[in-house]
């Protein structure tokens, strides 16, 4: 029944050959699948990340996902079918890990199933499917959390390895911040759950089962720990972490469906609509679409809490989830600025929203609870007919007052956005009417189904029939399929680098392109044009598909160095980016206009059909060249020389000197020679002329070593940004060396402890056999 439910709901998944291919998916998650799979299966680990921010950690930016068992996916599989599965199998795993859940509270089987409906085909779950990373969190989780529970209740050494082991994977995933709140709802579980034994066991088992899990997942947690150290991953700032918070009038989807989003067109919640009624702190777009968890099984979730309102877990689970609400507000309340300003962990984590699926995991558990409380057999249903008849009546009011006068679109609407569009208007309105119809409905039919309680098995399936059938109907047009050229194809600006590069040639590039709504293409759809439009722009991490290193970032773990130079935007394109190696730059072509003569172009070449223009620098640095120090006290005066109108000559580096360097006199500095090499390995042959520095136009981050003929010698930071490396006059070999901090004991202490679990148990099954005979 749940491979039917799965196949049906992806049906139009499942019969094309379309790829997922929306947000994140398209520009971080393909982009770093095909890195790391390139990189693997050539058997060398992918340890810097050339694609984002002059350069970075691979490793140890969290979201990457290194060590994710998906990803050996890519290296037996075609690439797009292999990320397509990786989506696809997420599903089955959150149906399976909230049966499992539910089930171990007694819950009859049609509950649990009709719970792992609600969470596997909730909004969140299937919206976010235009970033995987936090889908593969989220469908674990709850596997994670049944993993636990029979630890708590029954510790034992096989439990506790597959509760770790499982704990490990979801920060796997690739999501810090659902680490953490799995670790949360461990300590939740442990308090609350009747069955966990006496206090003291509870408090020893999931200190135990949180400390296993951190152990087993150390090959992530130590590298990122490294990287929080040394730059400034996640939120700088209160404001910063609370964009992309759930709006209040979202709450409404979760009974009456997504109301506000556009399931024909632009698949979502057009860019109109997040500006005007529900805006995200500055971005055009919500983090997912929809938040809608179906109209029945709201129903039965309060049924549940007013059948068992004489129980004090039954509120305490409820204050649980309330908080969780209050958090995913974010802005629109001070809960999260709270818990921003009192727990410092916190800091790095940002946008609210993502922890929705940690209470829609809790609305999909309560009303599995809510079945086994109303509908099991021998318990009063009264409650679930008071609810269902106290949400049917306000969703039945809402659509007679907008279908016969227009209530909530011309009084409510109009007061809060005066100029709205009238296609607008008039699609919000259909879209509020259907919704308070379909919950009218849905919830009448929740009560009604009750005078079937003498034949439980049609109760049951035809309440999981009604719940799955009110989610497809929501939610089904929302996920967003691609053709797979468009991973496939390299856009004309591509083509246009390849021409005039050389072949292998490491070539960077930079994109100023800042809000464009996509081209009207004929016969191509408004999501297609989209990602059309975001792959031919050059924007990072998207050029790693045709082998472009960028000078622009997206990841969170880009140099603070280099974030700093880009504060005068105008300055950065035409000034710096050269001068920091970046040879192209994609733009709008009316923003030429903007930059105008301060643009310095060797060559330019127009796309007409999407408005944009390549820009050729002709005063772009080489990548490795020799150059003049010049000897600044730090990086405040550094950045001061850097951001100035005025640059220092191209073959003078700021360098941030340790100790005084020797001047170098003028005339030729000599010649560099770069053996070709992995990523992490630079080996420069230099004759230079007098003394001078191997200026590597890559960030300046930890974890590099530099060597001039064997000798271990400084980094030196170049330029704000970029790395250099004192080298006296004469023929030297320099050779760069880059290791992920904390990788190595990461790995170490991992692996040691996944061996250390592995042969605990092992010997547990089979010594006491080996000593049977002697007894």
């Amino acid at each position: 029944m749940a491979a039917l439910l799965w196949g049906l709901f992806f049906f139009r998944a499942l019969s094309t050959s379309g790829v997922f291919m929306a947000g994140d998916t398209l520009r971080a998650f393909y982009p770093m699948r095909a890195y790391w799979a390139s990189r693997v299966a050539a058997l060398e680990f992918p340890d810097w990340l050339p694609y984002d921010g002059l350069g970075q950690s691979f490793p140890g930016i969290f979201i990457t996902g290194t060590f994710h068992p998906f990803l050996w996916l890519h290296l037996v599989l075609p690439f797009a079918l292999a990320a397509k599965l990786t989506l696809l199998a997420c599903f089955p795993l959150a149906l399976g890990g909230t049966y499992a859940l539910v089930r171990a509270w007694d819950v009859p089987r049609a509950g649990a199933l009709f719970a792992a409906v609600t969470f596997t085909f909730s909004g969140y779950l299937v919206c976010i499917t235009n970033n995987p990373t936090y889908l593969q969190a989220a469908s674990t989780l709850p596997l994670a959390l049944w993993l636990a529970l029979r630890f708590l209740r029954e510790p034992g050494l096989t439990r506790l390895t597959l509760a770790g082991m499982v704990l490990a994977l979801v920060a796997f995933a690739g999501d810090a911040q659902a680490f953490v709140m799995a670790n949360a709802c461990i300590v939740c579980l442990a308090a609350l759950d009747p069955h966990a034994g006496p206090w003291r066991r509870r408090v020893g088992a999931c200190a135990l089962l949180i400390l296993a899990g951190g152990l087993l997942a150390a090959p992530q947690l130590l590298p990122a720990a490294a990287l929080t150290a040394s730059a400034e991953p996640g939120a700088r700032s209160l404001v910063e972490a609370q964009r992309f918070s759930l709006h209040p009038l979202r709450l409404w989807e979760l009974v009456l469906g997504p109301f506000l989003a556009d399931a024909q067109g632009t698949q979502g919640i057009p860019v109109a609509v997040v500006r005007h009624l529900v805006p995200s702190g500055g971005f055009n777009r919500t983090w997912v679409d929809s938040v809608y968890l179906g109209t029945p099984a709201c129903v039965l979730a309060l049924a549940g809490l007013a059948a068992s309102a004489r129980q004090w877990r039954a509120w305490g689970f409820a204050a649980l989830v309330l908080l969780l609400a209050a958090l995913c507000l974010g802005d629109a309340l001070p809960v999260y600025g709270w818990v921003y300003q009192l727990v410092p962990f916190w800091r790095p984590f940002r946008y609210p929203e993502k922890l929705v699926p940690l209470l829609s995991l809790g609305l999909a558990v309560a009303a599995g609870l809510g079945w086994k409380q109303c509908l099991a057999p021998g318990k009063g249903a009264r409650a679930v007919v008071w609810v269902g008849m106290l949400v049917a009546l306000p969703c039945a009011g809402l659509a007679l007052a907008e279908a016969l006068g227009q209530g909530w679109s011309q009084h409510w609407l109009r007061a809060r956005w005066p100029d709205v569009p009238g296609p607008v208007l008039q699609g919000l309105s259909g879209n509020v009417l259907a919704s308070a119809v379909a919950g009218a409905v849905l919830a009448s039919a929740c009560a009604a189904l009750l005078f079937l309680r003498e034949r439980p098995a049609l109760q049951g399936a035809l309440l999981v029939a009604l719940q799955w059938g009110a989610l497809a109907w929501a939610h089904e047009p929302l996920y967003q399929l691609s053709p797979e050229e468009l991973l496939t194809t390299p856009p004309a600006f591509v083509e246009r680098i390849r021409a005039l590069t050389a072949p292998g040639e490491r070539v960077r590039v930079a994109s100023s392109l800042r809000d464009l709504p996509p081209p009207r293409l004929a016969g191509v759809r408004y999501n297609d044009a989209l990602n059309l439009l975001q792959l031919s722009v050059l924007a990072p991490d998207m050029v790693a598909l045709w082998g472009l290193e960028s000078a622009n970032e997206y990841l969170p773990g880009v140099s603070p160095r280099v974030r700093q130079l880009k504060a005068d935007r105008v300055h950065w394109f035409t000034r710096l980016a050269p001068r920091l190696g970046t040879r192209f730059v994609a733009l709008a072509t009316a923003e030429q206009r903007e930059l105008g003569a301060r643009l310095s172009a060797r060559s330019t070449f127009v796309d007409p059909v999407l408005g944009l223009t390549l820009v050729e620098y002709a005063d772009a640095a080489p990548r490795i060249h020799l150059a003049r120090p010049e000897c600044v006290e730090g990086r405040a005066e550094a950045a001061r020389r850097m951001l100035s109108p005025q640059l220092p000559p191209s073959d003078v580096a700021i360098v941030e000197c340790q100790a005084a360097l020797p001047a170098t006199p003028e005339g030729p500095l000599g010649r560099i020679d770069v053996a070709p090499g992995p990523l992490e390995h630079l080996t420069v042959e230099v004759e230079a002329l007098a003394p001078a520095v191997l200026v590597v136009n890559d960030a300046y981050q930890p974890g590099w070593r530099a060597s001039v003929d064997g000798q271990e010698v400084p980094i030196l930071a170049a330029n704000v940004a970029v790395r250099a490396v004192p080298v006296p006059a004469g023929r030297h070999l320099v050779e760069l060396r880059y290791r992920t901090p904390g990788l190595t004991a990461g790995l170490l202490v991992g692996a040691l402890s996944w061996l250390g679990l592995a042969l605990a148990c092992l010997g547990k099954r089979f010594l006491p056999r080996r000593r049977a005979p002697a007894a």
